[in-house]
């Protein structure tokens, strides 16, 4: 039996939730959330980091760590996501026609 896809919100809220929580997390933190390193890349590496949303600190020695940490902007969207309604209402009024 499958597990019922997340919304893309809720995959975001919880990313941002553990990042918050830890003060900054580890990227094994992350890949237990998103649930394999395809997704890893499509979530971290292509769209929270590049949106400035999360923060990459990489550990050089034997081997590499790499953790993560919420930047202001990513505070600010936690915030927004926090409320879920307030994403709704933006939705709503982006783009060129009301959607409700």
């Amino acid at each position: 039996m499958s597990h019922p896809r997340r919304r893309a919100s809720q995959i975001a809220f919880d990313i941002l939730k553990e990042v918050e929580e830890k003060g900054e997390a580890t990227k094994w933190d992350l890949l237990k959330i998103v649930g394999n390193t395809q997704q890893f890349r499509h979530w971290i590496e292509d769209f929270l980091i590049p949106k400035k949303v999360l923060s990459e600190r990489i550990e050089e020695g034997a081997r590499k760590f790499y953790y993560y940490s919420l930047t202001d902007r990513g505070k600010n969207f936690f915030d927004l996501l926090k409320s879920g309604n307030m994403i709704e209402l933006m939705l709503a009024v982006s783009g060129k026609r009301l959607r409700f």
